[in-house]
């Protein structure tokens, strides 16, 4: 065999090797990344329809968890009975380190609500603004809290498919909310937390 042949197959040997290593690593960095996924990103990436890895946000995911299934209450501010502005209002201060108003109106006609009702739009930590007629003419009753594929969080009076109201998940394409909608509102986000604006 010549010089050259010997040079050709084990240039050949060396890529196939290469390209095996490359596999190796490729799927060993994969399955790595799958057990550092949390409990938290699996069972909300899974509500809010999305991959886990895609929940990043995770003191936003915690502090949802930490209230789902609280019962609604007009005026509550515990986990015995929370409102929906109480909740929003709570979230914000919790997880974005902002303290907002404390009713779903005042927060919407605050200064520094930026408003707008393109809901292409939307972002994670959106405020959703809601009233019986859907309009902005009307003081508006119920806000919740944009998490990103047409998923919102809010505490409400509404029933859920499970048969229980309070804190709980809500598709915002659903009829019933797209009705009632009247505009999403932005509000600035303090926390030191560079996800705050992702999923």
């Amino acid at each position: 065999m010549n010089i050259f042949c010997k040079i050709v197959m084990i240039g050949l040997l060396g890529l196939v090797s290469c390209k095996s290593k490359d596999a190796l690593a490729y799927l060993k960095d994969k399955d790595q990344k799958e057990q550092e996924l949390l409990p938290i990103q699996k069972k909300y990436g899974e509500i809010i329809g999305v991959a886990p890895q895609e929940i990043k946000n995770i003191p936003l995911y915690k502090f949802i968890d930490s209230w789902m299934g609280t019962t609604y209450k007009m005026g509550g501010e515990n986990r015995k009975g929370i409102d929906c502005s109480f909740f929003t209002q709570f979230l914000y201060h919790d997880v974005y380190s902002n303290l907002i108003e404390r009713t779903a109106e005042k927060q919407y006609m605050a200064p520094s609500t930026d408003k707008f009702i393109g809901q292409e739009f939307l972002r994670q930590g959106d405020l959703l603004f809601f009233n019986q007629r859907g309009s902005q003419h009307h003081p508006i009753t119920h806000v919740g809290v944009y998490l990103g594929n047409n998923r919102f969080v809010h505490s409400t009076s509404k029933v859920s498919d499970s048969g229980k109201n309070g804190v709980q998940i809500s598709d915002f394409t659903d009829g019933y909310w797209q009705k009632m909608f009247v505009a999403a509102g932005r509000k600035p986000k303090n926390a030191n937390n560079h996800l705050s604006q992702e999923n």
